[in-house]
């Protein structure tokens, strides 16, 4: 009688475990890098995924910055936000878990950016974040925030819906599945004065995706509030030389499409850097149309954002129990502590 309502409750506990991980209908995707350095440039040849409720993303994230223990909140983002793919947002996440400053900026694009792969890129010194697309600074921040981007941080890229319409437009599920491509990623060292022609970075690595290298990149596989899927390694793919990232129903997720072709034909790097024998080619003829001077008005204010999105804001007013969380700081699947290996309580 004992073992048989002993087999009863655990199966009761499997469906609830069940059940949690299949609460969302929808299924997105995160990549990351394995490894953090301090300071560097970031570029990636991308076509980003849009359509209104998405966000497609490439930016720079410190683990553990979502953590409510006084330690610091380092962030630097590009965001395609998909009521809106003529632009991106550009924005630095400083301040601590409940009280993170941003400066969002808006970007012009064009082509938009879901209609041609563009080279986008990061350089974060001690001194500056730069945001450049097709080798043309669009933006340009020093001192003020850049100070407070201290530590290590990670690449990484994510496709995922948010909850917030005010913020990416009203979710049209319609518009599934959708697909992020990433031609190719190079990383560089931060080397005052000595990278090639005197400037200031030096070519670490280049990841062309033939394949996929599981020491360089790990794949999401976990969900936070305020968004309305749940990432997994299901929606990563490299195919024809190109990673993919996809946001699909759930139980659908799979890339049966054809692989985009990047028309690449002159080289130019955003930090005037000549390209490394060993790199793919890092630009395009394409135009963007902004410059550090042309913003777009933003959807919404800082402090608005904020409110509005939780992947931003872990509240600290009353502490309760988290369990196992992700690198934003919200609940993860069962599955997903055995890759991030944390269990926080707030």
């Amino acid at each position: 009688m004992n073992i048989k309502k002993t087999a009863v409750k655990s199966a009761i506990v499997v469906a609830a475990l069940t059940a949690a991980v299949s609460a969302k209908n929808y299924s997105g995707a995160e990549l990351y890098t394995l490894k953090e350095v301090q300071y560097g440039k970031f570029e990636a040849r991308m076509k980003m995924a849009a359509a209104s409720g998405t966000v497609s993303s490439m930016f720079l994230y410190q683990n553990g910055s979502e953590i409510a223990d006084g330690r610091p909140w380092v962030e630097v983002d590009i965001e395609v936000l998909g009521k809106n793919p003529n632009s991106f947002q550009s924005n630095i996440i400083t301040g601590k878990a409940g009280a993170q400053k941003t400066s969002e900026r808006h970007h012009a694009v064009s082509p938009a950016a879901d209609q041609a792969f563009h080279t986008y890129a990061l350089e974060w010194t001690p001194n500056y974040v730069r945001w450049t697309v097709d080798g043309q600074e669009v933006r340009k921040t020093e001192g003020g925030q850049v100070s407070n981007l201290t530590g290590t941080q990670g690449l990484r890229f994510n496709l995922w819906s948010s909850e917030s319409a005010e913020w990416v437009g009203q979710f049209d599920e319609s518009k599934l599945p959708l697909f992020q491509f990433i031609n190719w990623v190079k990383v560089y060292k931060y080397t005052p004065g000595q990278g090639e022609g005197g400037s200031d970075f030096t070519l670490d690595w280049t990841d062309n995706f033939d394949s996929f290298d599981g020491s360089r990149w790990g794949k999401g596989d976990w969900t936070f509030d305020g968004n309305r899927v749940d990432l997994t390694d299901k929606n990563i793919y490299s195919r024809d030389g190109m990673l993919i990232l996809a946001l699909t129903r759930k139980g659908q997720e799979n890339f049966n499409g054809q692989v985009p072709k990047d028309d690449e034909q002159i080289v130019v790097s955003s930090s005037s850097t000549p390209a490394s024998s060993s790199s793919a080619p890092a630009s395009s003829s394409s135009a963007v149309a902004s410059s550090s001077s042309q913003q777009i008005d933003p959807p919404s204010s800082s402090s608005e954002t904020n409110a509005i999105r939780a992947i931003r804001t872990t509240p600290t007013a009353v502490k309760e129990s988290r369990g196992l969380v992700n690198a934003k700081g919200a609940k993860v699947t069962p599955n997903g502590h055995k890759r991030y290996r944390v269990n926080f309580e707030y």
